[in-house]
């Protein structure tokens, strides 16, 4: 029996990070990757079984550690429908820092996961992401309109662009920079930028709810 040398799946998994990242998964080869690997095709499944397997052993760490802090994101946000709690824009900011940490242990991986994971069971984090984002901006304005339980087509259409647009934007920087401080720095900014904008059209709209009582 051949024993698997560390290094060697090493190589494997920093060539399958590129590939992924450049390709995408449907469309990413296990032969490209074990000849950037410098391994034989037919060594490269004696690491892992499946292009599959593959992509879990690179996106799983990541995605691990993104379900857990959403999960608590999100559970305070379907408290605050249950309770009439108040919720406010540390959500966001919460979500923020969730993806800028995770951001600095796993750009590439995270770029992946956002970006190339179509055909994979990690192909909806994306949608799932804004989804939260929407839900958080949803309760926001229903709690400053008071006693209205549903969004105006207006504020429907306002919540759902303001949340489509912070994962475009998002998931474009990952796409389309290089890692590096550059890249850090850009969606520090993109983040930090998004959750001002979002604190002044609240403390706005408060105004204007103020002003009407």
């Amino acid at each position: 029996m051949q024993i698997l040398k560390e290094d060697v799946r090493n190589k494997i998994r920093e060539a399958a990070l590129s590939e992924f990242k450049r390709e995408g998964y449907l469309q990413a080869s296990m032969r490209r990757i074990a000849q950037a690997a410098g391994v034989t095709s037919g060594n490269i499944y004696r690491y892992y079984e499946s292009k599959e397997q593959l992509f879990d052993a690179i996106v799983q760490p990541v995605f691990e550690q993104y379900t857990v802090n959403m999960k608590e994101i999100h559970h305070k946000v379907e408290l605050s429908y249950q309770s009439d709690e108040r919720i406010n824009p540390v959500y966001f900011k919460n979500i923020e820092s969730t993806l800028v940490e995770l951001f600095k242990t796993y750009s590439s991986e995270l770029t992946i996961m956002l970006n190339q994971s179509t055909g994979t069971k990690y192909e909806n984090v994306k949608s799932d992401l804004r989804q939260l984002v929407y839900s958080i901006l949803e309760r926001v304005l229903l709690t400053i309109r008071g006693e209205e339980t549903r969004l105006s087509p207006e504020d429907h259409a306002l919540v759902q662009m303001l949340s489509s647009t912070m994962m475009e934007g998002l998931c474009l920087l990952l796409r389309d920079n290089e890692e590096g401080d550059t890249l850090r720095k850009l969606v520090d900014q993109f983040l930090f930028v998004n959750y001002q904008g979002i604190n002044a059209l609240i403390h706005q709209e408060t105004r204007k709810r103020s002003g009407m009582e």
